[in-house]
């Protein structure tokens, strides 16, 4: 069984989060898992880590939203 890390002993954290992850093809956004995402993000920072969040989803986005 592996142990999560403590992220909150770090000062900066940045998070790369790729399109497959933020789209589902046949339903759009993943909002639940992005709003998951956020809290988790959130609390961190709240604990006076920096958080980037980096993402190539907007392409994703994009070209659904044209479809």
């Amino acid at each position: 069984m592996s142990k999560r890390p403590d992220f909150s002993k770090f000062k900066r954290i940045v998070v790369k989060v790729g399109s497959s992850l933020l789209v589902d093809p046949a339903k759009g956004l993943k909002s639940d898992w992005l709003n998951a995402l956020g809290d988790d993000l959130s609390a961190l920072y709240k604990k006076g880590v920096d958080v980037l969040v980096v993402s190539s989803g907007a392409i994703a986005l994009g070209r659904q939203s044209h479809e």
